[in-house]
Formats: structure tokens, C-alpha cells, sequence
């Protein structure tokens, strides 16, 4: 499985690197717009996108517009500590690069059923998820129950199938190039359900 999921990784990573940079815009654009109903949510966690992840600055601006925060990751000793964060001007840039909260800001656990958008580079559309390799967000919502999880991605990145091993963690809900899995995953994260898997949901 491990062998699979390398060539699968890197198909992902090709695939999402080939995406038609207007095409790429369109598709950030419909996710963030999908999102607009769950943008005023008390507690929300997000990502800093890489530059190849579907970006979702524009949601976290119009967060902080309203004076709200938004959690975002920080990786230290191979797992991820939260920070609230109330402007683009308290991130720096971090492991791989990737833009983090700074990290003097103080440290927070995610409030109970916290929405969490999560970044990955497969997923399907009963909740599956293939992530970069380093098992953060599996680690985070095995330890997590109560976390509404939503895999963030492009079209490139839905597919009918994944490899998943035992520790594997399936997300509450998937949203790719602004369509939801399942259908009904704003009303449900809306009301602050946390009711299982998008397998179970659609079950």
C-alpha cells in the first residue's frame, strides 16, 4: 500500500501542477463562494495554501473583515499547534515554506466542534483522503473527534478511489471546485453537526 500510494502522490501532484491556471482561479473561486455560508461559523480552522493548493485567502479575509479569527496550523515536532489568527500580517513564512502564524502569537486548542478545512492532495466523495505523506491531519482528528473536518480541493483531486490503511482518518465532508460531498454538507456543518464520516452521511 505504502508503494501505492507514493505513485499515487505523485500522479496527484502532476495532475494538480497541470491544472490550467485559469481553470485553477475558477475553481478556487466557486470553493471559496461555496464556503460564504459557513464563513461567519464561531470557530473555524483552516490552511495556508502551497502555491500549488487550492487557496482560500479570500474567505480568511473576509473572516477578518468581520473581526473574526481563523485558526491556522504551525508544525512543530512533526504535529500541528493552532494559533488564532486576525490578520494576514501575523503569518510567516514556515516549514516547506509554507506561510504559518507567527509563532510568538499564543498557542490554542480548536474549540470543540471546531470546522476544520483540510487541505490534501486526493480525495473521494464519500470522504477519503490522501494527504502529502506526514499523517498531521490524521493524527489531529484521530485525537479529535468532535472536529468537523472538510477536504479542500480542485477536480483534478476527486477520484472514485483511495488506498487507506487502518489510520487513515475520513473527513465529515469533501468540497472540490465548489461542489459539495454530500450534497447537504452545508446545512449539517451550518447547524454544528459533527454526525460522522461523508460515508456515513450518505449512507
Amino acid at each position: 500500500m505504502v508503494d501505492d500510494k507514493r505513485a499515487l502522490r505523485a500522479a496527484l501532484r502532476a495532475a494538480r501542477r497541470a491544472l490550467p491556471l485559469a481553470q485553477r482561479a475558477r475553481e478556487a473561486a466557486a470553493a471559496v463562494a461555496a464556503c460564504a455560508p459557513l464563513s461567519a461559523v464561531e470557530a473555524l480552522a483552516s490552511y495556508a495554501a502551497l502555491p500549488e493548493e487550492l487557496d482560500l485567502a479570500p474567505l480568511h479575509a473576509a473572516r477578518w473583515q468581520r473581526g473574526l479569527a481563523v485558526y491556522l496550523p504551525r508544525v512543530v515536532a512533526r504535529e500541528l499547534v493552532w494559533h488564532a489568527v486576525r490578520d494576514a500580517a501575523e503569518l510567516r513564512p514556515g516549514y516547506r515554506g509554507i506561510p504559518e502564524p507567527d509563532p510568538d502569537l499564543p498557542l490554542c486548542a480548536l474549540p470543540p466542534n471546531c470546522l476544520v478545512l483540510v487541505p490534501g492532495l486526493g480525495f473521494t466523495a464519500d470522504g477519503a483522503r490522501l494527504g502529502q505523506g506526514g499523517g498531521y491531519y490524521d493524527r489531529l482528528l484521530a485525537a479529535r473527534p468532535d472536529l468537523r473536518s472538510v477536504g479542500v480541493g480542485f477536480s483534478c483531486q476527486l477520484l472514485p478511489a483511495l488506498p487507506q490503511a487502518a489510520h487513515d482518518q475520513r473527513l465529515g465532508a469533501v468540497l472540490i471546485a465548489g461542489q459539495w460531498f454530500p450534497s447537504d454538507a452545508v446545512a449539517r456543518l451550518s447547524a454544528g453537526r459533527s454526525a460522522g464520516t461523508a460515508a456515513e452521511s450518505a449512507g
